[in-house]
């Protein structure tokens, strides 16, 4: 079993229309499970047409707790909160949404009226797809612990995986490069980062192209919306020359993708003869292809 992630720096330039297109297509052959680490705002499943099996609460956050009976009022707590999290006059009161859960303010409270608990901070859903499966993690709203979330939906896929025999984990990861990201590169074995030919995007592509390679994973990118910005495009080859990366696929801008997603359908099914479908498909193939050393580790990207 091998487990992908789909990672794109940038939000929006289609890397969950992409992870369920290729899914779609891999699935043919390949039994999968697919994983939605994008706890801030999951989608993969709507796109996906997912169907519930199974919904767990996590309790993966710590917050503060002031015992009113014991508290004295001495203050000290709100002096070394460095979160504001700690308010009131005579008696402090704790702001949750701003509480880390840090204990700074259980360490120095003298009459020990300070108590750290795990809360309830969001939830895991297990869902079918087909034949297939799939784990998708749902932070709650204003909830902090983003990246302990993405360790249990992952932990949870690979348990999916083995119940099924899955042959790959293909993860929707989520934008940017913060804590959910990082939770999301351990344990993986090859990533793949959506771009488009955008000044924002290859900027933001610089930056998750940094912090993968921390971790020491095969690595290679996908241009989508290619024809939008020849300049950018020039830009794009220009950084992944530079950076010793490859060009896994080239998908050209297509108007009918976002429409067919609003019909809840995938246009590399519904319109197999569209320029975007047959570069998708390429790059289906590809993935279970293996190649020469494409990574700037001195990897193969062995996808499947």
């Amino acid at each position: 079993m091998r487990e992908i992630v789909i990672l794109s720096g940038k939000g929006g330039v289609g890397k969950s229309s992409l992870t369920a297109a290729l899914g779609s297509l891999l699935g043919r052959r390949h039994t999968l499970v697919f994983a939605d680490t994008d706890v801030d705002a999951p989608n993969l499943h709507l796109v996906l047409g997912a169907v519930p099996v199974e919904s767990h609460q996590v309790s993966v956050s710590e917050k503060a707790f002031v015992e009113p009976d014991r508290c004295i009022g001495c203050g000290l707590c709100m002096g070394v909160c460095r979160f504001g999290a700690i308010v009131g006059e005579s008696r402090p009161v704790i702001a949750r949404y701003s509480c880390e859960g840090c204990g700074a303010c259980a360490i120095v409270c003298p009459e020990e009226a300070i108590d750290i608990r795990q809360v309830v901070n969001g939830r895991v859903d297990i869902m079918r797809v087909g034949d297939h499966r799939m784990v998708s993690g749902s932070l709650g709203i204003g909830e902090s612990s983003s990246g302990r979330l993405v360790d249990v939906v992952k932990r949870m896929a690979r348990e999916q995986a083995g119940e099924i025999n899955a042959d790959l984990i293909l993860t929707d990861g989520p934008p940017g490069i913060g804590c959910p990201v990082i939770a999301t590169l351990k344990g993986a074995e090859q990533v793949i980062v959506v771009t488009e030919p955008t000044p924002s995007a290859l900027s933001d592509l610089g930056r998750v192209v940094e912090v993968t390679r921390g971790f020491h994973l095969p690595l290679g990118v996908v241009l989508n919306r290619a024809d939008i910005s020849a300049e950018g495009r020039v830009q794009l080859i220009h950084f992944l020359h530079e950076q010793r990366l490859e060009l896994l696929a080239e998908i050209p801008y297509d108007p009918e993708l976002p429409r067919a997603l609003a019909r809840g359908e995938l246009a590399v099914i519904t319109r197999p003869d569209a320029d975007s479908s047959r570069a998708i498909r390429q790059l289906a193939r590809r993935m279970e292809t293996p190649g020469p050393d494409r990574g700037h580790t001195g990897q193969v990207l062995q996808f499947l």
